[in-house]
């Protein structure tokens, strides 16, 4: 079936609604592969791990139940990849991958993981998985040191990238991967879960495209996230206006134990929209518990 909506027709409120449902069903079907075909405690037992389905301009179209700075640092992510590979380049089975903090990313042990999904031929959305990696190498098992001052210590940093062409795995970037890491089968077998979740959720949105077209289907996007915007903008507005501040402190920064670290934020809401100023806070800290833009816009 291949329906054209025009950009004057009205969406049909029960297809809207059994779309939205199936797309949240998706990104759950990912998520409980992610979790079930990992290798790791740190997955299998701590589920870090999370999955979401994006559309092709990079907007979230639907989460799992997961890790919420996972899901919020997807999308720049997914923007910073698909800087680096326009979706014009883009083909059936590919399979991109990246980590570094400053392109995007959170820490280095979280590797995003994202597939374009085609229908009849033609890109349709994008599937994405981030899983917290047992070790990704560095100066200490597990790749979290407490001490480090650089970024260089805690791993290997790796910017957008093609994990696979098609059907073809980029074996030299594996065998790179498997030689920086402590436990290379762990750390494998953890990737090819993220794989795995990613290849569930293109097999399901070409299926649910095969049942309403592919056309029809990115208008119901297109609906669901307006609807979205309209409810939390409505939500919004039920606070009150003004600003509203807090004052926190971290222990110390590893390195220098005697000093406190400042968090302040101030989150003024207005008339559905939020703005949160975090001017006040301490500045960079030699230890690793700074934060970079993508983690800071994630927690906000």
């Amino acid at each position: 079936m291949n329906s054209t909506i025009d950009s004057g027709s009205s969406l049909d409120p029960v297809t809207v609604e059994v779309v939205r449902h199936k797309l949240d069903g998706i990104a759950n079907e990912m998520e409980l592969t992610l979790l079930k075909s990992s290798f790791s405690p740190i997955v299998k037992e701590g589920l870090d791990a999370s999955a979401s389905l994006f559309t092709l301009q990079g907007e979230t179209l639907a989460q799992a139940v997961a890790i919420p700075i996972h899901l919020a640092t997807l999308i720049p992510c997914v923007a910073r990849i698909l800087d680096e590979f326009p979706i014009g380049t883009m083909h059936e089975g590919d399979l991109y991958c990246m980590n570094d903090p400053y392109l995007g990313g959170t820490h280095l042990p979280d590797i995003a993981v994202l597939m374009p999904v085609f229908a009849r031929g033609r890109p349709l959305a994008f599937a994405a998985a981030m899983t917290h990696h047992q070790d990704i190498g560095g100066m200490a098992p597990g790749s979290v040191p407490t001490d480090a001052t650089e970024v260089f210590q805690e791993g290997i940093r790796l910017p957008p990238l093609k994990l696979r062409d098609g059907d073809r795995f980029n074996d030299t970037l594996l065998k790179i991967l498997r030689r920086n890491v402590r436990i290379p089968d762990t750390f494998e077998g953890d990737l090819m879960a993220q794989v795995a979740a990613c290849s569930v959720g293109a097999r399901r949105l070409s299926a649910l495209a095969e049942t309403y077209g592919d056309n029809h289907l990115t208008a119901i996007f297109a609906e669901l996230l307006d609807r979205s915007e309209a409810m939390t903008r409505a939500a919004l507005r039920t606070i009150p206006k003004g600003t509203y501040s807090a004052v926190d402190f971290l222990d110390n920064d590893g390195i220098e134990l005697d000093r406190r670290i400042r968090i302040e934020a101030a989150v003024t809401v207005d008339d559905g929209a939020i703005t949160i100023d975090f001017t006040g806070s301490s500045p960079q800290v030699r230890g690793p518990l700074n934060a970079v833009p993508s983690g800071s816009l994630a927690a906000a």
